[in-house]
């Protein structure tokens, strides 16, 4: 994978859908503060994408367009991805678990 600075990111809004809770926050996390590393398979066009920000990784595209050797820089991180990159992910890595995440949102009415 192609590591980018965000000012040659793509638009991100097909990607990562903003303003939502739980993991997909960590998009916005990178972009405000400048803390995280952007991936994608290919600068121009990218079918995949992924944003690494401390121990995390959100992972988002085209799985098919991804080989398993090019995860091998995201090993001991905690990756978040679609179901359709399971395949790939355990190509590329020898142990892999599965963990649910709740999110607690708190809505107040006007």
């Amino acid at each position: 994978m192609i590591n980018l600075p965000p000012h040659r990111l793509p638009a991100l809004a097909g990607w990562f859908p903003t303003g939502a809770p739980g993991p997909s926050a960590l998009t916005e996390h990178a972009l405000a503060t400048e803390a995280g590393r952007w991936w994608v398979d290919r600068v121009v066009h990218p079918r995949v994408i992924a944003v690494e920000c401390g121990h995390h990784v959100l992972l988002r595209g085209n799985p098919q367009a991804l080989k398993p050797k090019a995860l091998a820089r995201f090993t001991e991180r905690h990756i978040e991805a679609p179901g359709p990159f399971l395949p790939v992910i355990r190509s590329a890595f020898d142990h892999v678990s599965s963990r649910q995440r709740m999110v607690h949102v708190r809505c107040f009415a006007a």
